[in-house]
């Protein structure tokens, strides 16, 4: 499956999550709503099965480039980024576990 992470930098939550999810097999890309031109995030929705974002607060962000891909988005709620980098032993706690709440879905 492809799969677009997003947060609001690309640096930390979508990091962790995506690398995780590499471990099941799927082609995963992270990337920040607040970095990336509206041409680059558009072509990412686009390309992916499945859009995760990771705080409530992105979906009107995240509205504005998946209006036709709204059915791709789904929320892992790890909230906002209080992380000091990628692989923070909280947020790598909180990724887990979003991980095996949706195993069913993903795990190959």
């Amino acid at each position: 499956m492809k799969i677009l992470v997003l947060c609001d930098a690309g640096i930390n939550r979508s990091v962790n999550l995506a690398t995780r999810m590499k471990f099941w097999g799927h082609d995963v890309l992270s990337a920040g709503l607040d970095y990336n031109s509206t041409n680059t995030l558009d072509a990412l929705c686009e390309w992916a099965d499945r859009i995760i974002i990771t705080a409530e607060d992105q979906w009107p962000r995240v509205l504005d480039h998946t209006q036709g891909y709204k059915h791709k988005v789904q929320l892992w709620n790890i909230g906002p980024d209080v992380y000091p980098r990628p692989f923070n032993i909280t947020l790598d706690r909180m990724v887990r576990a979003m991980m095996q709440e949706h195993a069913e879905e993903y795990r190959p």
